[in-house]
């Protein structure tokens, strides 16, 4: 389960374009930061996804991915051409296909590789979706499968892209927009697959498994905090979203689980989690992305980062199994987090300094220097605050309230990880 959301002029305070996305998975599974170079890729015009292999262009865009580890495709990411996408799992009428076929996540990454525009990037999809189809296992120990839906922007338009099966429909982006676990569009589209402006959501929307992953509510949230904030909204806007859980005191004091959280907790019968997440801010040919690679953005550090010619900063292909460790290493920080009881005030406190701190020196990053400064200088307070946390949960003899099932639910999961 995730969420993505996505503000444009006038909506937004000084004339960018900010997109956010949380990616919630299993709690286990690692969500990596990866680097793709750009070039000529090493298939050449065959690209093996996660499944299946399709023909894909040679020459292709360098690209920064947040991605399940033990998948090709991705879960967000942004190109050196300033193309920014994030994907849903929606749950529609439409059977899965039986054969193999592309995951979204699949499409997702291809097009970042391939497309210099977001409205490239849509018709791509589209054409992907008509020539492989869409299917296959999405979960990382569970049998999820899903259809998909995007929020696809550059730095000057976006827009939202449903489907269900090999039906679709697009909408041009006005001001600003959210997706979550569920279709969103009826007849407001511009256009689609069908004969007609027959009314997409209506028309496709598995209302049982909608209502079950709470997506209508969460984006329902998400639209009212926009429009609340419109004309007015910033990188914090977003992050206030990304971190919300919705009014959800069990969710927020780490003693229970929720799919009406956008900042995600798992636990009992709930069993998604934020394992990342993105802000990509744009305006005129610069991007710069606001990354926290580490679960729970409710107490995660959100970093600077460039797609600047210096890469000692990322990990790429050859890395993963490094990556996979260092998001490893967080999680388990984190796990001392459940039951709830520990007082996080003067970390929180130290977190936000420290994130005020790499906003304001991002904005005035100016060349590649500057910015690789900065990024440098967000991996040392990253480390810091991680060491606050982990002696923080060392040292903290709280014992909050704990379920049985919540607590058998964490001691699976954590004898797993």
């Amino acid at each position: 389960m995730c969420d993505t959301l996505i503000a444009l002029p006038p909506a937004t305070a000084d004339g960018c374009i900010i997109f956010g996305k949380n990616s919630d998975r299993e709690p286990n599974e690692p969500l990596i930061m990866q680097r793709i170079s750009g070039g000529i890729r090493k298939s050449g015009k065959k690209q093996k996804c996660t499944y299946i292999e399709v023909e894909a262009k040679e020459q292709i865009n360098e690209v920064l991915l947040m991605k399940p580890s033990w998948m090709w495709g991705a879960e967000m990411g942004f190109n050196s051409k300033g193309v920014v996408i994030g994907n849903e799992a929606v749950f529609t009428k439409e059977k899965q296909k039986k054969e193999p076929a592309l995951l979204g996540m699949d499409m997702l990454r291809l097009a970042l590789e391939c497309c210099d525009t977001a409205e490239d990037a849509a018709d791509y999809i589209i054409s992907l979706l008509l020539k492989y189809g869409q299917g296959g296992k999405a979960g990382y120990t569970e049998n999820l499968r899903y259809h998909n839906s995007f929020i696809i922007s550059d730095r000057n338009e976006a827009f939202v892209l449903e489907t269900a099966g090999t039906y679709w429909a697009l909408k041009k982006i006005k001001d600003f927009y959210s997706i979550s676990n569920a279709l969103t569009l009826q007849d407001d589209y511009d256009k689609s697959s069908l004969d007609g402006k027959i009314p997409f959501k209506k028309h496709f929307d598995d209302k049982l498994f909608s209502y079950g992953s709470k997506g209508n509510l969460r984006q329902q949230f998400s639209i009212e905090h926009l429009s609340k904030n419109s004309g007015h909204i910033t990188t914090s806007t977003v992050l206030d979203i990304l971190r919300t859980h919705c009014g959800n005191k069990k969710t927020k004091g780490f003693t229970g689980g929720s799919m009406y959280s956008i900042c995600m907790h798992a636990g009992g019968i709930i069993s998604s989690q934020t394992t990342g997440s993105m802000i990509l801010k744009s305006k005129g040919n610069d991007s710069v992305a606001f990354i926290s690679s580490t679960s729970l953005p409710c107490v995660s550090l959100f970093m600077p980062c460039w797609l600047i010619d210096d890469r000692s900063m990322f990990y790429d292909e050859s890395r993963s199994d490094e990556a996979v460790e260092n998001w490893k290493r967080s999680e388990r920080v984190r796990r001392g987090l459940l039951g709830g009881g520990t007082n996080l005030d003067e970390y929180l406190a130290k977190r936000d300094a420290a994130e005020a701190e790499l906003f304001d020196l991002a904005e005035k990053a100016n060349t590649d220097g500057d910015k690789l400064s900065v990024m440098r200088f967000a991996k040392e307070k990253k480390t810091e605050l991680e060491g606050e946390l982990e002696k923080l949960v060392n040292t903290s003899d709280a014992k909050g309230a704990r379920g049985l099932y919540y607590s058998y639910y964490w001691k699976k999961q954590n004898k797993q990880l």
